[in-house]
């Protein structure tokens, strides 16, 4: 069980305790409030009797499925593939496709550096934070300050001004915010369905675990995109400011690169000469988190503030100068049809893979939407792949299983069992992290 081990925090999908995460390599969700699999069965019958301990995989399932159904997901799921395929041929002119995951999963983050702690002082619904937008540079790999490729960031300050966290708005926000508001939605619909005074005692505890979530210290990388959206569109409500910041959030990730440079900069913005270079920069760089920012900013603008429970996803497009949803719909799959033939002539070992995970995941997203506003329907006929589920007690080995038999299997397009694929992906994570540490020596 040694993938168990120092795992990179940046490889996993945002996760603020150790109650369970998401491995985007790996593809497995890691549950450690469930003794075994049996644990979770009786809990998949009658989730209401196992609220809270269910509610951890139906946050860490969320992040799988932006994994395989968004735009930007679904263009990790390539540069995964198109690593482990170079680890397991051995083809070094392939092997800049190792560098280009590392770089983009770390971007994802920013949590080395770029994130700075200041004073440990929390909040609340009655001593609320104050922020302010900045932008800052990113480094190049000689350590140049590179102009052309800025960095937004959320500087959170306490009531009485004192400065607590400096953090990127990125896309593990983005993802933290989908993945809590699916959390947060199950347990309010389990606290609904109870009787008075029990629904109301349940509703109290989830608004004071929201409020200790929103206001810690050291979850501001995490919490921004909801304070943002709370904010700038006046939402006082902590649950629907998680809905609204996960359907903006997904839209966000939604976007295909090339409508990046067709998005409006605010009229605020181009008062000042360096915002107006740093937002055509930020765009340019397909930079997520500035598009959650624009996409807030011209809404509010526009519109002001979220009137009710109802969220219009063509009003957010059309502030911000993009195509109606059924057009960008088109775009993606477009854009994921020019992949598919790059895979195939490229003959990835791995096509399956990314064929059964984009599949599902296109047919997710048509059915809830650009912004997962829609209800979710049964799609459990459209399932070919699954995240494996590793519980407190899963034990399993692999490690001294054969590779080139694996990979063999893998090539010809054959089912593998779960130690045959960790066996593969743990041989295909340490070749990659090995080649990142000997980049430009």
């Amino acid at each position: 069980m040694k993938f168990q081990e120092e795992i990179k925090s940046w490889k996993k999908f945002p996760n603020v305790d150790t109650l369970g995460y998401y491995h985007c390599l790996g593809n497995y969700i890691q549950l450690n409030e469930f003794e075994d699999e049996a644990e979770f069965k009786k809990a998949v019958t009658n989730p209401s009797t196992e609220k809270n301990r269910f509610s951890t995989y139906v946050h860490e399932n969320q992040h799988y499925i932006d994994q395989v159904s968004t735009y930007w997901g679904i263009l990790n799921i390539f540069r995964i593939f198109r690593a482990f395929n170079a680890a397991i041929l051995g083809n070094e002119y392939d092997f800049h496709y190792y560098r280009d995951l590392i770089l983009t999963l770390q971007r994802d983050y920013y949590l080395e550096y770029y994130t700075e702690q200041y004073n440990l002082i929390e909040g609340s619904y009655a001593d609320r934070w104050k922020f302010q937008i900045t932008v800052g540079l990113r480094f190049d790999f000689n350590g140049n300050v590179s102009e052309d490729k800025p960095i937004p960031f959320v500087t959170f300050s306490s009531s009485d001004g004192r400065k607590i966290s400096r953090v990127p708005l990125s896309v593990a926000s983005l993802l933290e915010t989908t993945a809590t508001y699916a959390e947060y939605n199950f347990l309010l619909n389990e606290a609904l369905k109870l009787k008075s005074p029990h629904k109301e005692t349940q509703g109290e505890a989830l608004s004071s675990k929201i409020e200790k979530k929103l206001y810690h210290p050291e979850l501001t990388l995490y919490s921004a995109a909801v304070h943002l959206t709370s904010v700038y569109l006046k939402i006082k409500d902590p649950i629907l400011g998680y809905k609204v910041s996960s359907v903006f959030a997904k839209i966000a990730l939604n976007i295909p690169n090339s409508l990046f440079n067709d998005v409006l900069i605010p009229k605020e913005f181009k008062a000042s000469e360096i915002w107006v270079k740093n937002s055509n920069n930020l765009l340019r760089n397909n930079d997520r988190g500035f598009l959650f920012y624009l996409l807030l900013t011209n809404y509010s603008e526009t519109y002001g503030k979220i009137d009710g429970h109802e969220i219009d996803v063509k009003k957010i497009l059309t502030a911000s100068n993009l195509p109606d949803e059924e057009t960008i719909e088109g775009i993606i799959l477009e854009e994921i049809s020019k992949f598919d033939e790059e895979i195939l002539i490229e003959k990835n070992s791995f096509n399956r893979q990314i064929i059964d995970r984009i599949f599902f995941g296109n047919q997710f997203r048509e059915t809830t939407g650009l912004g997962q506003q829609k209800p979710s329907i049964d799609l459990s006929e459209f399932v070919r792949d699954r995240p494996y589920l590793i519980f407190a007690s899963t034990l399993f080995d692999y490690e001294d299983l054969e590779l080139r038999p694996i990979r063999d299997k893998v090539i010809r397009q054959e089912d593998i069992s779960r130690e045959e694929w960790f066996r593969l992906y743990t041989y295909c994570e340490q070749r990659i992290d090995g080649f990142n540490e000997i980049c430009g020596i």
